[in-house]
């Protein structure tokens, strides 16, 4: 229903920012295309997947306007110099356009939604703002909005775990399935890796199965592999990290990874399934040999 929301929200504001005179970014502008680069947009990626994920779900958590966000905006067009303001004054225009369409669209108000949308807008007002764009405010802001996406799909994985609840020894008996060979098994590659050659599959940890099943489905990989069979290991590896998120509800800090690994498998599918609509690649996938090798845990 919203499409790529975020990502055409962080593109309107690269492009605003490009906008801003030479002589203001010409000793930042590299650092305004790594923010972008390596920050923003992969954020914003995270940011589309989570959202589309709580519609499907139908996850209404109550959430209220972040006033505190709003008002550090306004202070931050208020205060700035007129060199930069009339910069921000047209990122914070986009934002405004993003929250009247999004209004218009869903016939509601989502301050789920507007809250993101104004605080990956303060982020990058800031960072214009800035002589030194990756100044450490604006990262921790960007950090902060991070840490907040990580809390929406816990809460997603959550509503996730209701479904499998009572089911704990079916998910360890479904990833032991991985334990082809229960022997140590010094020529197994995924073993070598794990550094788990020598050990009996019996005196593996749960995350350590996780882990060898992780390395065997991404094994599967070559260069030759079709779109189709990409999304069905990436598919498999999100199914086993909810799984696992479920197995280790009591153990916050493996959780934590195994819902990171959630979001980075689901938004591979979403990449490659979007990939197959719009060039209607129907067989083959070509990679290259090192992409695929640099997939393997420990590569």
């Amino acid at each position: 229903m919203l499409g790529w929301l975020f990502g055409g929200l962080v593109s309107k504001f690269e492009r605003a920012a490009k906008e801003v005179s030479q002589d203001f970014i010409k000793s930042s502008s590299k650092e305004i295309g790594l923010l972008f680069d390596t920050k923003l947009y992969p954020l914003a990626d995270k940011l589309d997947y989570i959202a589309k994920e709580r519609t499907e779900n139908a996850i209404q958590a109550a959430e209220k306007l972040q006033t505190q966000t709003v008002a550090d905006i306004e202070s931050l067009l208020n205060n700035a110099n007129d060199k930069v303001r009339e910069q921000l004054e047209k990122v914070d225009k986009v934002r405004e356009t993003a929250i009247k369409e999004l209004q218009e669209t869903i016939s509601q108000t989502d301050f789920y939604l507007e809250n993101r949308i104004n605080q990956i807008s303060l982020a990058v007002m800031e960072a214009l703002n800035s002589t030194e764009i990756l100044t450490n405010k604006t990262l921790t802001k960007i950090n902060l909005l991070e840490e907040k996406i990580f809390e929406d799909a816990n809460m997603i994985i959550d509503k996730i775990d209701e479904m499998i609840d009572g089911k704990i020894e079916r998910i360890r008996n479904e990833l032991k399935k991985y334990l082809v060979y229960a022997l140590p098994n010094p020529l197994d590659k995924c073993r070598q890796i794990l550094k788990l050659k020598f050990k009996p599959g019996s005196m593996f940890s749960d995350w350590e199965i996780y882990e060898l099943s992780e390395c065997y489905e991404l094994s599967k990989l070559t260069e030759h592999s079709s779109i189709d069979e990409v999304l069905k290991i990436y598919g498999q590896l999100q199914q086993n990290a909810a799984m696992m998120a479920a197995l280790f509800r009591k153990a916050p800090e493996l959780k934590r990874r195994t819902v990171e690994d959630w979001v980075k498998y689901g938004l591979l599918c979403e990449f490659w399934r979007k990939t197959l609509k719009d060039y209607d690649v129907q067989e083959t996938l070509v990679l290259e040999s090192q992409v695929v090798n640099n997939l393997l845990p420990g590569s």
